[in-house]
């Protein structure tokens, strides 16, 4: 199978979205456009997370090996109290840093699909195409698009606008972006491992410093290049006393209200939190200046360390909506599912999303709009439960980091002292139940990952070997697997349809060379209870990493 041929797909956004959607519809064969609205690319942020999923998709794209010289690996998250007393730790994998990362996808696109200072003000469609016109009065025609350009997305106010004017739109897609978080992130320039000689350590370790009596807390990750990430975030008091009037007045405006912020989340037009002036971070560290330095010194000396250039205030928006395509038109990451970045999920959910629309148009055989409808729904289908699950479950971390009280106490030491680490990596699992990949690119070998236990590599040959035995068995007992390994008697129906070449005295006597003693019985009953332990082991996907804003 390949796509129809003269297809092409722009691509609205430059972002992490946008590019790997580009990659992908690369290697399927399908030609592309993307139009970014910023006249240059600068990614916001310090560091991003990718879960484990994502390396078998890189693998495909053969873009791992580059990758992973980009990061360190990830030994876990360690939270601490704000004078340095450990609380916890939880299990994680890898890390990437995001300027790196996004200029690496960057380098994979070729310059003649990509177009920067392009704003997109309109998508007219019709029965056999596509127009998306820009600010500059600019066109660009294609079979559909796909919007890729974030929270505050200009593909989804279009497509919102015309939904909203047929009556088509659900009320809860016309309800502004939600927020009442907020962080200052930054990346140091390069340090002196002789100061700070966690920089030589071949893995890093997250830090997480939490406030005794007020709602901020203060991350740190270590980076290649000796650098290191930072982030002061928390609940905006300013917000939280806004939030309830705000909300109501910016609903009963509409989805015209919570479309029209900026892209660069350096503010809101919403009117919450405290405005982006230079003096706001120096408002904001100021509540942690008492804070003790994992790595000695003092936190303030990091945050000085930072070039200003590399610090960027970031709103901490979440939005599930309900509506993700229209037409010729689909929405990808944060244009449809904004999730806070405390669970390492936004970028890998995008990336998912990317992977599931490039399978379903490698499949597509014909342009004509009716073509999209079934296929943009099979998308949602597929994605949406997924994409919710990890909204909440980043939503929720969130607010185990943040939250003060008794109560979040209580939790915050029963999540991260007394939960055992399966547990963890069972419950955060559900977020990835499958390993998805792209079909039409050759199968990813399923390596082993580098922070794997050794148990658990222990546990993989042994259920191979249970396997084996269990082989070996059913060729001796070739009867056992056709009556379920039970010793009890098939109905005449059953029989005649399963031993329909054989008579019935021949079936007994087949039955009765079968039969196993009471002791092969235990031994085999025993045998089926460990491989049944080790499977539910093995489901259980590691921990991963929240993305560092």
């Amino acid at each position: 199978m390949a796509p129809p041929v003269g297809m092409r797909i722009i691509i609205v956004g430059g972002g992490l979205a946008g590019l790997m959607m580009g990659i992908m519809l690369d290697h399927a064969g399908i030609d592309y456009h993307i139009l970014e609205q910023a006249s240059r690319l600068r990614p916001l942020g310090t560091s991003i997370s990718l879960h484990p999923v994502i390396r078998d998709l890189m693998e495909q794209l053969g873009l791992l090996e580059e990758m992973e010289a980009l990061s360190k690996p990830m030994r876990g998250i360690t939270v601490l109290s704000a004078k340095g007393r450990r609380m916890g730790r939880i299990d994680t994998r890898t890390n990437k840093r995001r300027p790196d990362l996004h200029e690496f996808l960057r380098s994979k696109i070729s310059p003649e699909r990509l177009t920067t200072g392009k704003r997109v003000i309109d998508i007219t469609e019709t029965q056999s195409d596509v127009t998306v016109t820009c600010m500059d009065e600019t066109t660009y025609v294609g079979h559909l698009v796909i919007g890729a350009d974030g929270a505050y997305s200009a593909v989804r106010q279009i497509m919102y606008k015309k939904l909203q004017e047929r009556g088509l739109l659900p009320e809860v897609d016309k309800k502004p972006l939600h927020f009442d978080k907020q962080c200052v992130v930054g990346m140091t320039a390069p340090l002196d491992p002789a100061r700070y000689p966690v920089l030589l350590d071949e893995q890093c370790e997250v830090k997480v410093l939490l406030g005794k009596d007020q709602h901020t807390s203060m991350w740190f990750l270590p980076l290649q290049g000796n650098r290191i990430a930072w982030c002061v975030g928390g609940p905006d008091p300013h917000q939280l006393l806004q939030s309830t009037d705000d909300s109501a007045s910016q609903t009963s405006q509409g989805s015209g209200s919570h479309n029209s912020g900026s892209r660069g989340s350096h503010h809101s037009s919403t009117g919450h939190g405290r405005d982006w002036y230079p003096e706001t971070i120096v408002e904001i560290c100021e509540d942690v200046r008492n804070f003790k330095c994992p790595y000695g010194g003092s936190v303030m000396d990091l945050i000085e360390a930072t070039p200003k250039g590399m610090v960027s205030k970031v709103l901490l928006e979440e939005k599930m909506y309900r509506t993700w395509y229209h037409g010729r038109i689909v929405l990808v990451g944060d244009s449809c599912h904004k999730i806070v970045p405390f669970f390492g999920q936004g970028a890998s959910q995008a990336i998912l999303d990317c992977a599931c629309l490039t399978n379903l148009f490698f499949e597509l055989r014909s342009t004509e709009s009716e073509s999209f409808l079934p296929l943009f729904q099979e998308y949602v289908d597929t994605r949406m439960e997924t994409s919710k699950i990890a909204s909440d479950s980043s939503r929720e971390f969130a607010d185990l980091i943040y939250d003060q009280g008794f109560k979040a106490d209580i939790a915050r030491k029963i999540v991260l002292r007394y939960t055992p680490s399966w547990l963890l990596r069972m419950i955060t699992g559900t977020i990835h139940t499958d390993r998805p990949f792209l079909k039409f690119l050759r199968p990813p070998m399923r390596k082993i990952y580098p922070n794997q236990s050794q148990q658990q590599q222990q546990q993989k040959q042994q259920l191979k070997q249970l396997k084996q035995q269990q082989s070996m068995q059913s060729l001796q007992l070739p009867s056992l697997q056709r009556l379920k390994l039970q010793p009890s008697m098939l109905s005449l129906q059953e029989l005649k349809q399963q031993q329909s070449m054989q008579s019935l005295h021949e079936w007994k006597q087949q039955r009765q060379m079968s039969m196993l003693s009471l002791e092969e019985w235990k031994q085999y009953q025993q045998q089926q209870q460990t491989m049944q332990q080790l499977r539910q082991q093995l489901s259980m996907p590691q921990f991963d990493y929240h993305r560092h804003p």
